[in-house]
């Protein structure tokens, strides 16, 4: 199917989906890779581990396989260039190799500035791509091939600006684009964090529509504000809640996530933290809970990462005003 809306609709050489999980149940979740690591990297090899190991409601579990060539582009730069580059500069700023994710954070954004090129050059196209990818899953998830079973989206980085526009896509379709997708969760997005454009998003998500972001994220900072001019990102600050809110979530992971290039390592942590299910299974862990509750303030710390919360909480982006504002080859695995 994927195949076919790809040549329909145009603007994109690659979009199909990669079974990743065959267990019983009637939701269908869908993951989006934001960009691939090396020339074996596949969707499906991001996706295996993070959907197979969680508590969920079940159901199949797919890999969305768009722009390879372009995602593995955009990874070389920010895990071979970028993350190399600021590991490299922290280490000699601190003088030690045992650099953490927090100090990561907290070093890099004066030494970013060097490296803006790089960042801006690998990232025009994969965004622009993934606008097209985006309506084309909207396009696919309206024709119901997937019959009128739930369906989850779950994205990083340019694979959450892919389900966004795919939301949004589905908004403009009125009650055509409804009764679709009851959960989305995306994570380090490069989107405004526009309350109207999140609200329209939330009004065809049955369920939950979650917001992942990081205060100190300088690379999504720097990349999405050079490329769209847009002050306030929502992979970088929570979104204003719409009255009456029953759909839209904030989820602060500053801290635990050391910088854009983070996420796919973290996948399964997050997913563990925010929960995919229906019946909000969050947290199965209860230090990961703790974890973000420490840092976004809302419960006691837990010992070692008060320090941690108020460093991260205190950082500020220099001169962007304020951080606030195997491809398909590989079997599926089945769960008993």
């Amino acid at each position: 199917t994927g195949y076919k809306m790809k040549y329909r609709l145009g603007g994109v050489s690659e979009f199909e989906f990669d079974m990743v999980d065959t267990s019983p149940g009637l939701a269908v979740t869908i993951g989006v890779a934001g960009w691939l690591e090396g020339s074996d990297d596949s969707a499906w090899k991001v996706w295996d581990e993070p959907l197979c190991d969680f508590a969920s409601d079940g159901g199949e579990a797919m890999a969305l396989r768009w722009e390879s060539a372009e995602l593995r582009k955009l990874g070389g730069v920010l895990v071979n260039n970028i993350r190399s580059s600021i590991e490299t500069h922290a280490v000699t700023f601190a003088g030690t190799a045992i650099v953490g994710a927090t100090f990561l954070a907290l070093a890099a954004p004066r030494h970013l500035w060097s490296q803006a090129g790089w960042i801006d050059n690998s990232w025009q196209v994969p965004e622009n791509r993934a606008d097209k990818a985006g309506k084309i899953l909207a396009e696919t998830l309206a024709q119901r091939v997937q019959g009128h079973r739930p369906v989850t989206l779950i994205g990083y980085s340019l694979g959450a600006r892919v389900i966004m526009v795919c939301l949004q896509h589905l908004a403009e379709m009125g009650e055509a684009g409804k009764g679709i997708v009851e959960t989305a969760v995306v994570m380090g997005t490069p989107y405004p964090a526009d309350a109207a454009k999140w609200e329209a998003a939330a009004d065809v998500v049955a369920h939950r529509l979650v917001n992942v972001y990081c205060k100190t994220d300088w690379v999504l900072g720097i990349a999405y504000r050079a490329s769209k001019f847009d002050r306030e990102v929502a992979g970088l600050q929570a979104v204003a809640l719409p009255e009456g809110n029953r759909t839209i979530e904030n989820i602060d992971v500053t801290g635990l996530v050391g910088g854009h290039w983070d996420y796919r390592n973290q996948l399964k942590t997050l997913i563990q933290l925010v929960g995919l299910s229906s019946g909000k299974i969050g947290a199965t862990s209860s230090i990961l809970s703790k974890m973000s509750r420490a840092v976004t303030g809302s419960v006691p710390p837990v010992p070692g990462l008060s320090s941690v919360a108020k460093m991260v909480q205190g950082a500020k982006m220099p001169g962007l005003g304020g951080g606030d504002s195997k491809e398909a080859k590989d079997s599926p695995r089945t769960k008993s």
